[in-house]
């Protein structure tokens, strides 16, 4: 039988115990808040020893990071944390192949060791080794889609070049995950279109296809730059029917798409449209419904890219109770100066279904795409309250045909058309 003094000798062995093990334990809960903390309390604590060794690395004190790397190994052979801040040890003392070795282990431990995977990615990259970086960052995108701002400036720089247009597209390819967020990113800025064209051509060539939405991405970005010529022949690739410069879903049956295969229609406080309403006879129309509020409507639109001529716009439209000072109109304009091209008649009051028309001439130059919108006419912003409903349908532009007319414009069309490399179901950018 023990006695009191057994008894009292293993009751201070076994609080002596228990507060090793909550100071352990404490050290543990303090390793991430506060690592001096916790390593006061045990100096072998891991998770404190690696955040110990990240400060000291980024101090600059690399005697200290590389001390607490290496004991952090002690204690967790496998912690990729550790050989990653050893490798930035290594490399900041000019010791490249111990720094690469180094990485290469980190990664090796702990896959997700994001800050060595992008070190060898760009070290890939200073060796020319294209394939080996966008492996790396692929896998760094997956692993860790949050850091994909910083990763695709690089990626972008390798997809427009001709060289690492190839390697990026044999990813873009098969989908990765990370590609609808990148190519928004690479169309917006890449600085030449020209670069792009060559990317889609080149992710055709691996398999892959270009997606609608890439497309009217890309329409945009032409758009935006002004980039006619471009605009032309890729509307041509896309559209469906002889007109592919023209009006698209004039009669607002929702088959357009895409800045310029369809209608643009934005949402204004005050006004509701409805771009593809049903009539009842299985027709559909454009229908807008104004709540007595002032408006600064003009907001359904389309860009046509007419070449050179006269041409007519025709139309039907339905009003009932629509008051306003001077009413709606569809107004033609130039893109790039926003010259006046024709106005139709406005629309007020109350009627039943009625035909309208404007004649209107796109001049030679300085009218590469023209705009088409519904435009509520105010002088002041008094005269912008508007109620009631209009609806607008069969809408169409057709060329007014002259004896005398140059056939150049022809010429044009059929030298594009020649230029053009169309498949039935797989879109080819051999048009730039």
């Amino acid at each position: 039988m023990m006695g009191r003094g057994g008894r009292w000798v293993r009751g201070i062995g076994l609080a002596v115990s228990l507060v090793w093990l909550l100071a352990r334990g404490y050290a543990d809960y303090l390793a991430r808040p506060s690592p001096e903390r916790a390593l006061a309390l045990n100096a072998t604590q891991p998770e404190a020893l690696v955040r110990g060794a990240d400060r000291a690395l980024v101090a600059g004190v690399l005697d200290e990071a590389a001390v607490m790397a290496e004991t952090a190994l002690r204690t967790q052979p496998f912690e990729g944390r550790a050989f990653r801040i050893l490798g930035a040890v290594a490399e900041l003392r000019g010791d490249h192949e111990r720094a690469t070795t180094l990485m290469h282990m980190a990664v090796a431990t702990t896959p997700r060791e994001s800050a060595a995977q992008f070190w060898l990615a760009i070290n890939a990259l200073a060796d020319k080794d294209v394939d080996g970086a966008l492996q790396r960052l692929d896998r760094l995108l997956r692993i860790e889609p949050e850091i994909q701002w910083d990763v695709f400036p690089i990626l972008a720089t390798i997809a427009v070049n001709p060289v690492g247009a190839r390697p990026v597209a044999a990813l873009l390819a098969k989908d990765v995950p990370w590609r609808p967020e990148f190519m928004i990113r690479v169309m917006r800025e890449a600085e030449s279109s020209a670069d792009l064209a060559r990317l889609f051509r080149a992710i055709e060539a691996a398999g892959g296809s270009i997606t609608a939405d890439e497309l009217d991405q890309f329409a945009t970005r032409l758009l935006a730059n002004r980039e006619w010529r471009q605009l032309r022949r890729l509307v041509k690739t896309l559209a469906t029917g002889s007109d592919a410069y023209g009006l698209h879903d004039g009669g607002f049956d929702g088959v357009g798409r895409g800045p310029l295969l369809g209608w643009s229609v934005g949402k204004v406080p005050g006004a509701d449209v409805v771009p593809s309403a049903p009539l009842g006879d299985g027709n559909r129309a454009l229908r807008l419904i104004f709540h007595d509020r002032r408006v600064p409507f003009r907001h359904v639109s389309q860009t046509l890219l007419l070449a050179p001529g006269r041409y007519q716009l025709a139309g039907r439209a339905r009003a009932i109770d629509l008051r306003a000072a001077l009413g709606l109109a569809w107004s033609l304009s130039c893109v790039d100066n926003r010259a006046s091209l024709g106005k139709s008649d406005h629309i007020l009051g109350t009627h039943d279904w009625r035909s309208f028309s404007v004649a209107f001439e796109v001049p030679e130059s300085a009218c590469g795409g023209q705009l088409l919108e519904l435009v509520l006419e105010a002088r002041i912003a008094a005269e912008q309250q508007v109620a009631g409903e209009v609806w607008f349908d069969d809408l169409k532009i057709e060329r007014i045909v002259e004896p005398a007319a140059t056939s150049a414009v022809n010429r044009t069309t059929v030298e594009e058309d020649l230029s053009l490399t169309l498949y039935p179901d797989n879109l080819q950018f051999a048009v730039f």
